[in-house]
């Protein structure tokens, strides 16, 4: 493997000598060819395509692509503790509890979030929670070079599924909750694929910590007792044993997620100042992001919520936390992907909104009005009250400046997000809350 210059899927990024792989159902002859172009030393695929440079024909391209990352890069994960959270809802919330509590103790932490990633070396806002093999152990590598002290990542169930963290043996495995997400085409075919999925770390930690007040519970401590690599298992429940430090950030639900970056800490020995120190100062970028116009008395919200689960603690600590006030949701649903939200979010928002705006959120390839139609469609037979407005900025003006006082308007699913996913780009997008701020008086 150290005979090439470099290992990638991507052909824009080849360079002279470089190990260039075949991978995805969207793969065409053309990729590969552009990459011989640019230096291409030899191409890994699970087919030979004939094109004059040295071939490794493999049965499996994701298989190939985790165990070849791994060695190309000196198992360069082993050279820190490494931190791996799964669950449907709280991941970027604990990992900036974790993030915040190594800082404050002096130390430095990289970290894969839905929301931004470091390495050492580099910093950018994520498109993508868990990135592919090649790009993962590429980071673990720019860790290593850097020195850093530890390294936690969101895993998400599309990396466990597709091998994306294969290979790979966690020092400390949280999985936080599970509920119903990611079902659809190009996902996951059935809500067992995706607890089936997740599951699958329980598999690769040397240390478990499970919430054990999380639905199926029981599988997933039952997964990790049947490890050949785990040592050692936390059971954790907030109902008994409460997070006795303040917490800055609001909502009920996030004492579950504290509670879980503190038995992290711990485990690694950083000190009860620097734990009390992040739980109280942590800010996460777009989670339960509060504003409010003392003059209108009119509030918004920003969350990432985007699944049933988040829907569900998100709206059930907004009613906790503003009984008297008019409940109204600001929320889309993205393309190609979690298809099943479009049926499954307006449920859960039911519950708790008086009224709904309705608005393009990352649609991808797909058409961002007909999203809009079919979650409206499923909004009025439930009978909730809603309007549709595509372009989100435009919603987000509209709904803030037609508030009427007591009204909480909660804005999901984009957060401080700078870009708009549509059709193959990622455009650029004035965040929600930079909007929330500016139209909020």
């Amino acid at each position: 493997m150290n005979k090439y210059s470099s290992i990638t899927f991507d052909s824009r990024e080849v360079t002279p000598g470089a190990l260039f792989f075949c991978k995805g159902e969207g793969f065409k002859k053309e990729y590969l060819e552009s990459a011989i172009e640019k230096g291409a030393a030899a191409y890994v695929s699970e087919k030979d395509y004939n094109v004059g440079i040295p071939c490794i024909l493999v049965d499996d391209i994701r298989d190939a692509m985790a165990e070849m990352a791994d060695e190309f890069y000196g198992h360069a994960w082993q050279s820190f503790p490494l931190i791996g959270i799964t669950g449907s809802k709280g991941k970027s919330t604990t990992l900036y509890f974790i993030k915040a509590a190594f800082e404050a103790e002096g130390k430095r932490i990289g970290y894969l979030s839905t929301i931004d990633t470091y390495d050492g070396i580099d910093f950018f806002e994520s498109h993508l929670t868990t990135p592919e093999a090649l790009v993962l152990h590429r980071h673990f590598a720019n860790a290593r070079k850097a020195g850093l002290d530890a390294f936690v990542m969101e895993v998400s169930s599309q990396a466990l599924k597709y091998k994306r963290t294969d290979r790979v043996i966690f020092d400390i495995g949280l999985f936080l909750n599970f509920g119903k997400d990611h079902i659809g085409k190009g996902e996951h075919e059935s809500e067992e694929d995706y607890f089936k999925s997740k599951l699958k770390l329980m598999s690769q930690c040397k240390a478990s910590i499970i919430n054990k007040e999380s639905a199926r519970a029981d599988e997933i401590i039952a997964a990790a007792k049947a490890s050949p690599v785990c040592e050692e298992i936390i059971a954790f429940s907030e109902k008994d044993t409460p997070v006795e430090y303040p917490i800055g950030i609001p909502g009920s639900f996030n004492r579950e997620n504290a509670l879980a970056a503190v038995l992290v800490l711990r485990k690694l020995g950083i000190s009860e100042e620097s734990i009390k120190k992040a739980l109280l100062e942590t800010k996460v970028p777009g989670r339960m992001e509060v504003f409010k116009s003392d003059a209108r008395d009119v509030i918004c919200i920003s969350d990432y919520a985007h699944s049933t689960l988040s829907f569900e603690k998100l709206f059930a600590a907004v009613k906790e936390d503003y009984p008297d006030y008019r409940i109204e949701i600001l929320f889309g649903c993205p393309g190609g992907k979690g298809l099943s939200r479009r049926e499954d979010l307006p449920k859960a928002a039911a519950k708790y909104v008086d009224f709904a705006w309705i608005t393009e959120e990352d649609p991808g390839l797909e058409s961002a009005e007909e999203i809009c139609r079919v979650i409206k469609e499923n909004l009025d037979k439930l009978g909730v009250e809603n309007r549709v407005i595509v372009d989100r900025s435009e919603a987000i003006k509209t709904s803030i400046e037609e508030a009427k006082p007591g009204t909480v308007i909660v804005m999901t699913g984009k957060g401080r997000e700078e870009y708009m996913h549509r059709g193959n780009e990622f455009p650029a997008w004035p965040s929600e809350v930079s909007q929330i701020e500016r139209y909020l008086k």
